[in-house]
């Protein structure tokens, strides 16, 4: 099944409309009636609201096939450890303050 479908089972499973449905996630009815259509998707934050709001895994949400999920196996890898591009994507503003020294500074002027 897939997420579009997946959707609009569940919220007709709680008899919402698809307004009912764009109050409670923030979105337009619009959004929702793509996401169901399939022309669109929502963006992960909105994935995850959705799934708390039916009260579904993530798993279950997109992938929608339980006996998959049953096969689905965690390996006990090590912690993931961040490489100095992610810390440089993540962190550039601490190593370099310069700009906003720099308009504080010119700012006081």
């Amino acid at each position: 099944m897939i997420l579009g479908q997946r959707i609009k089972e569940e919220r007709e499973n709680r008899d919402w409309t698809q307004n009912e449905l764009a109050d409670k996630l923030n979105v337009s009815r619009q959004s929702i009636s793509k996401w169901e259509l399939g022309s669109a998707y929502p963006d992960i934050e909105r994935l995850i609201q959705i799934s708390d709001l039916f009260g579904v895994t993530l798993d279950s949400l997109i992938k929608g096939d339980n006996e998959l999920q049953k096969n689905i196996t965690v390996s006990n890898s090590p912690e993931h450890h961040m490489n100095g591009w992610e810390f440089l994507s993540r962190y550039w503003w601490l190593i370099f303050p310069v700009g906003g020294f720099l308009a504080t500074i010119f700012h006081m002027w």
